[in-house]
């Protein structure tokens, strides 16, 4: 048994994507019939306080303050041994000493070539590479080192989608042959689990027919867009309703999340625009169960959670027309332009005025059959990527 470590090298409460990746990817293990590895989240013992609303079994993850209290020169350190000599024996004897054989998705985390330990970096996305002026300089130049790094650096470098690739290619052309392009499924909440309908509306003060949006409010995340279609409905006479939940700070544009606010006082939205904050993940995929269809008007993203969850569960989908929500491409979508406000409101409109519960029921039921299915796939193929390694 291959015994493999994700690596929780950043705070999950700012980045819950990112965590519900590793944790599903480790939960849909559970549909090998032959499994030939063995997984757990390598997490710092502060997360212990907060791990039970992950909804991951404590079994499943290795406490440790090692990385925790690693100053910048200790790291400096260690990535300087691993570029010089292949490896750094302190990280080395710390895996060992957990016997853990693969560390996997730590962001820009890789052990050197000569390690006894093999890695797997992950690189999310190069949103740094598009959007430049949501980066300061310094964090573009480091952001450029890191992933130099990690291709030198990393066993493999697994992605989230060829349109993550592809920008990897051109940027660091050398490195193809570590590449491993692993997209996300994500498991669903067991139906009875589900809350009702109208615990959610007492629970929450929601109205019945909602639209959802479960982003993180980092700019890019485009939520102005959505302010600015609920304007637009006002004006046209249409009521519709919008749900979202999700970290409200952008450490990178710290007013963002309060000038959002101060529209939609001045526009009178506040019945329109709920903001629920950072809730249970039982309560995201309930408002996902329970929705009239799932929102992403992102500008980029790497590969988008939300959808995912969206196909998994079988959820209309309302997305901007990039190219890696066209690459996802979930069976029931409408794509708009990400800086199209109107387009979006009609689309919007015509959605809740043909929204058909029975026949949404229908697409969930036909989701929740095959999920089992997909997720053994997944975990199939990863676990595939790993034997490899070692032959």
């Amino acid at each position: 048994m291959i015994r493999v470590g994700f690596l929780l090298n950043y705070n999950p409460k700012t980045w819950l994507g990112g965590f519900n990746v590793k944790k599903n990817l480790i939960n849909s293990f559970k549909q090998l019939n032959q499994k030939k590895i063995e997984a757990f989240i390598i997490a710092p013992n502060s997360f212990k306080k907060d791990y039970k609303n992950f909804k991951i079994s404590r079994n499943r993850i290795i406490f440790t303050d090692f990385f925790e209290n690693q100053s910048s020169l200790f790291k400096l350190f260690n990535k300087l041994l691993i570029i010089f000599f292949g490896k750094s024996y302190i990280y080395d004897d710390f895996f060992k000493s957990i016997n853990v054989k693969v560390v996997s998705h730590g962001l820009n985390f890789g052990l050197g070539l000569k390690s006894a330990i093999k890695s797997i970096s992950w690189i999310p996305d190069f949103q740094h590479v598009y959007y430049p002026e949501y980066f300061s300089y310094r964090v573009r130049i480091l952001k450029y080192i890191n992933t130099l790094f990690s291709a030198i650096s990393s066993t493999k470098i697994i992605l989230s989608s060829n349109d993550v690739k592809k920008d990897l290619q051109n940027i660091l052309p050398f490195k193809y042959n570590k590449i491993i392009v692993h997209p996300y499924i994500f498991d669903l909440q067991i139906k009875k689990k589900i809350i009702s309908l109208n615990k959610l509306i007492k629970k929450y003060d929601i109205k019945k027919n909602y639209f959802y949006i479960p982003n993180q409010f980092w700019k890019h995340k485009n939520h102005d867009i959505v302010v600015e279609s609920l304007r637009y409905a006002k004006k046209i006479d249409k009521e519709i309703t919008i749900v979202l939940t999700g970290f409200p700070y952008d450490h990178r544009h710290k007013d963002h999340f309060g000038e959002l606010n101060k529209k939609i006082k001045k526009y009178n939205l506040l019945k329109n625009y709920i903001y629920l904050g950072v809730i249970p993940y039982i309560d995201v995929m309930s408002l996902m169960y329970h929705c009239v269809a799932i929102i992403n008007p992102s500008k980029f993203e790497g590969c988008s959670s939300s959808v995912e969850q969206s196909k998994s569960m079988g959820k209309k989908v309302i997305l901007s027309n990039i190219e890696i929500h066209k690459e996802q491409n979930p069976p029931r979508r409408h794509y708009f332009n990400p800086n199209n406000h109107k387009q979006l409101t009609k689309i919007l409109v015509k959605t809740l005025e043909n929204y058909n519960r029975k026949q949404d029921i229908k697409f969930i039921s036909g989701a929740y059959n095959c999920i089992n299915l997909r997720l053994k796939k997944y975990a199939s193929e990863y676990q595939k990527h790993i034997v490899k390694i070692f032959k």
